[in-house]
């Protein structure tokens, strides 16, 4: 008996001398980032705009194949231009072109113009200068991995078997929607999940998987807004009106139009093979700009003029009565993608529903071809848009008068007609 008691004293001891001391309990903000500090995915940046560069440029009656080095050498811009524009037509081509405080995007949609060119722009970054969408076509087919975190809705991949196999399901659509213009002119391109993991593989061209990259970061991450383009309409309404010194001699046509770009501080943009042997006399004086390019439309085969904002000003010849696009990039290349909340529509409408009433509304005759192109991705309540800009600023007002619609109307009960 005594011993017994000897025995429990001692592992009485050890295990008192063993026992930690008492700990204070987290702090609920340091729960939290412990839980989430291995789930949570960091938002990462979207892929930069190889030509969101600003820069100012002048070209004054120079060969394109110089205006070609000059933007390689100054700005590490690789131009080439595509077998669809003959070589005998290019080569000879002369840019007369200034602008300054606009992305090199804004400079290329004012330098294809006079040549009824697009670009396209390359994978790696190059610029493709074309009369067709032939880089599209001929772009090798490439096989590439991603891995697409699972359950996209939170920051947590809880993978419930019903939810998971949903939610993959949901990113395919939505991927195959969006990336249809594609897909029907490479026969070869697929899409699919490895299994049942979270790796996406995809078999696209490279500008393919560029844009699948923007479409899962707007799934998942939204979109944002878009930056305002500067100089924006407002800025060069009131160029338009503002008066400046004039006293420059009569002169060519061309120059005379330079030297008002330079005199109001304005990029003004135009054709200059027309005006090559015209000539433009303004008496010296103070005028407004919308003075001075009335008197050179006057006295040229100029007919009118036309803000663009992200750009500036451009003058249209006698006859072109239909304005250009604001970008002239091919129709790939000029669409792209916003994500718009629609959680609060969707108890309301169908995704169909939804879907046909945008398709209704906003370029009703343009959604067969696979270009503009829409889904809606349930698990993130988000309507997924591929369109160029004027595009998403007609389909951004119609969610918005969806939204304001039904933001204070019940929900319907579920089974409800």
């Amino acid at each position: 008996m005594r011993r017994r008691g000897l025995s429990l004293a001692l592992v009485a001891a050890l295990l008192g001398g063993c026992r930690r001391p008492p700990q204070e309990f987290p702090k609920v903000p340091e729960l939290l980032k412990k839980a989430a500090g291995q789930a949570v995915i960091p938002r990462p940046a979207p892929p930069p705009d190889p030509l969101a560069e600003h820069a100012a440029l002048a070209f004054d009656d120079v060969p394109l194949p110089e205006v070609i080095s000059r933007l390689s050498r100054d700005h590490k811009l690789a131009l080439t231009v595509s077998p669809t524009i003959p070589v005998g037509q290019w080569s000879r081509h002369r840019v007369s072109l200034r602008v300054k405080d606009v992305s090199l995007r804004a400079f290329l949609d004012w330098l294809v113009r006079p040549l009824e060119a697009q670009y396209a722009v390359e994978a790696g970054g190059g610029v493709w200068l074309a009369r067709s969408d032939d880089l599209l076509d001929e772009e090798p087919l490439e096989v590439r991995t991603c891995r697409v975190p699972t359950h996209m809705a939170s920051g947590t991949p809880v993978r419930g078997a019903l939810v998971f196999e949903r939610e993959q399901a949901a990113i395919v659509e939505t991927l195959n929607a969006c990336l249809r213009y594609m897909m029907e002119r490479r026969p070869g391109c697929r899409i699919a999940f490895h299994e049942s993991q979270d790796l996406l593989v995809a078999h696209l061209p490279g500008r393919g998987h560029a844009r699948l990259a923007a479409l899962l970061h707007a799934m998942r991450y939204g979109s944002g807004l878009p930056d305002l383009p500067k100089p924006s309409i407002l800025d060069l309404r009131t160029k338009l009106d503002t008066a400046f010194d004039w006293n420059t001699p009569p002169g060519p046509a061309n120059r005379v139009l330079a030297r008002i770009a330079e005199a109001a501080e304005v990029n003004l943009g135009w054709d200059p093979a027309p005006l090559v042997t015209r000539l433009v006399a303004i008496p010296a004086g103070k005028y407004t700009l919308r003075q001075m390019l009335d008197a050179a439309v006057r006295q040229t085969p100029l007919g009118r003029y036309e803000i663009e904002p992200g750009h500036g000003i451009w003058l249209y010849q006698k006859g072109q009565d239909t304005n250009f696009a604001a970008s002239g990039a091919t129709l790939w290349d000029r669409a792209v993608v916003r994500a718009y909340e629609v959680r609060v529509i969707l108890p309301h409408m169908s995704p169909e529903a939804l879907l046909a009433h945008v398709r209704k509304l906003v370029d009703p005759g343009d959604w067969t071809r696979g270009l503009p192109a829409a889904s809606v991705f349930l698990p993130t309540g988000r309507l997924i848009v591929v369109h160029d800009e004027a595009g998403q600023n007609r389909i951004a007002a119609v969610v918005r008068e969806l939204s304001a619609k039904y933001r204070n109307v019940p929900i319907p009960p579920k089974g409800a007609p």
